[in-house]
């Protein structure tokens, strides 16, 4: 397994590191301190397993987990200081942690299961996690341009279009592609924020300027950058209860 090591805390990753020499079948590939390197990290490195703490700066762990595209989530194991929100959150979803500071025989078992159980189990889990968290939305999307990770603030963006296995971020005049499909990312977005007015549409909902009737529950939606788009009857209830 190549492993990848994320905590805010020099000492703690340098504690995880050195308890993972002992096991021969694991690769430290990489360190970081913060959610978004974390993110640039795995989308590059691809590890098979991070240990990932909870409780970062800017970007918590869960934050991290979020922005990841599905196919790129790898297993987990939590890093934490609060057992009892170990317990509560993690525990019910059979995915596993470690409380800091780190005990050796509990580091020893979390990760020999790790390699028992393999990343699709892991992978499984951290997915039912994230679902059961649907409250907390992302903040920003990592986007691949080239050899460079490009960080999209989730507020920045105007509109979003499907574009077949792709999706395009339209944020403030540049267009972003991400391997994303539309249901996922209405599933990451604040309804708050955002509208999916047709199957390959979602929409800023504070950026509609106009919206012009063609047809039974059918409109051309106009937003503040100029661009229009046709919303479909399929999610006619979801606009129209925006709009109320």
């Amino acid at each position: 397994m190549r492993a990848l090591i994320v905590d805010d805390e020099p000492l703690a990753r340098k504690g995880v590191l050195l308890r993972l020499r002992r096991f021969k079948d694991i690769q430290v590939v990489g360190e970081c301190g913060d959610g978004a390197s974390a993110i640039t990290k795995i989308l590059t490195l691809a590890p098979d397993l991070i240990f990932l703490d909870v409780q970062m700066p800017e970007m918590d762990g869960f934050e991290v987990l979020r922005a990841l595209p599905a196919e790129a989530v790898p297993a987990v194991i939590f890093l934490t200081a609060y057992e009892q929100h170990a317990v509560r959150a993690f525990d019910v979803h059979a995915l596993d942690y470690l409380v800091k500071p780190v005990d050796d025989e509990r580091f020893l078992a979390a990760v020999n299961r790790a390699l028992k159980l393999g990343q699709s189990q892991f992978k499984n889990n951290v997915l039912r996690l994230l679902d059961d968290r649907s409250g907390n939305y992302v903040s920003r999307f990592p986007v691949r341009t080239g050899q460079r990770i490009q960080i999209v603030q989730t507020e920045e963006i105007d509109w979003i279009s499907a574009s077949g296995d792709y999706a395009e971020l339209h944020a403030r005049g540049k267009i972003y592609l991400i391997r994303e499909t539309m249901n996922s990312l209405q599933q990451k977005l604040s309804p708050a924020m955002f509208v999916r007015i047709h199957r390959s549409r979602i929409i800023r909902g504070d950026f509609i300027r106009e919206l012009r009737l063609i047809d039974n529950r059918e409109y051309i939606v106009k937003l503040s950058d100029g661009s229009e788009h046709r919303s479909s009857r399929t999610y006619a209830d979801q606009l129209e209860g925006w709009l109320e």
